[in-house]
């Protein structure tokens, strides 16, 4: 399936041309909010969102099996109870199946076909909706998209337009804080992608998303650190920030960042990583890992 054959749909289109001009212990699977446990957290449009009233619910029976069969690892059983709650037409089955065959869990890896359920799921972004969890899951979907749109994907017939993905995360960075957007505004304005230059600027954003324990952003810090061409180099702060990553992480998604970490860890005085492993500490009392959200996935 191409990009093509696929399309963002015209309501994500809509999005798209707007954003051109306008430059949260493991709950039961009754109660568990389903992919929105494993979202990094993010603030709402407004203050004053409604709280969902969900009146036809759209966590079934299957797509629960779905999820327990993903989290336990048996990723064949969850892509094929996915894509039957899908053929219902479930943007959770939809986004749950976007990323699986992004990373390639239980189906070869298939950007194209990542993008076809991406859009799916954007496709029904709407500004106004009541229920918060359809609002996160598109917006989610979205960002999935622009990452898309950054990088591009040869294999799917998608070429890389860093500007416009830019748009789309200036956006959904500024109305909801998102912080997969913050993160790739943070690294785009640091290497000028589809931008000028703006290292301070794009500090800014690094920070914002790691505030939120996001573990690319976290990361990413670490690397900066350890580096020291834009920011001045600091060894200890360098393994902090990866202590944080680690922490942050999940294996399956980042295992790049655990091995990195155990790089560093290799290569640091043992007076380094004590204030390192102080350091993080305290960042992590002020802005703790979201516990339930890491327990839910476990």
């Amino acid at each position: 399936m191409g990009i093509a054959a696929v399309g963002c749909g015209w309501r994500f289109a809509g999005l798209c041309a707007l954003l051109a001009v306008a430059s949260p212990a493991a709950a039961s699977d009754d109660t568990d909010p389903g992919p929105f446990a494993g979202f990094y957290s993010y603030l709402p449009a407004a203050p004053d969102l409604k709280l969902p009233e969900i009146s036809i619910p759209f966590w079934t029976d299957d797509l629960k099996k779905a999820k327990r069969a993903y989290r336990s690892g048996n990723y064949e059983r969850a892509v094929k109870l996915f894509q039957s709650e899908s053929e219902d037409g479930n943007i959770v089955a939809d986004w749950y199946l976007g990323n699986m065959y992004r990373q390639g869990l239980g189906v070869p890896r298939n950007d194209a076909m990542a993008y076809s359920y991406y859009s799916r799921v954007a496709e029904t972004y709407d500004p106004d909706e009541d229920d918060h969890n359809r609002l996160r899951i598109a917006v989610d979907a979205m960002v999935r998209l622009a990452d898309y749109k950054r990088t591009g994907a040869v294999n799917a017939g998608l070429q890389p337009d860093p500007h416009a993905a830019a748009e789309v995360y200036l956006r959904i960075a500024t109305t909801y804080g998102h912080p997969a957007a913050q993160y790739a505004l943070g690294v785009m304005n640091i290497r000028g992608e589809g931008m000028k230059k703006n290292p301070q600027q794009g500090l800014k954003w690094l920070m914002a998303a790691a505030r939120k324990r996001y573990a690319p952003a976290e990361a990413f810090l670490g690397e900066l650190y350890w580096d020291g061409k834009i920011v001045r180099p600091d060894r200890t702060r360098a393994m902090m920030w990866y202590i944080l990553a680690r922490e942050s992480a999940r294996p399956e998604e980042n295992p790049e960042i655990f091995d990195r970490a155990l790089q560093f860890e290799s290569n640091i005085a043992e007076d380094e990583r004590i204030e390192a492993e102080a350091r993080a500490k305290v960042w992590d009392d002020e802005y703790p890992v979201d516990r339930k959200r890491q327990a839910s996935n476990d």
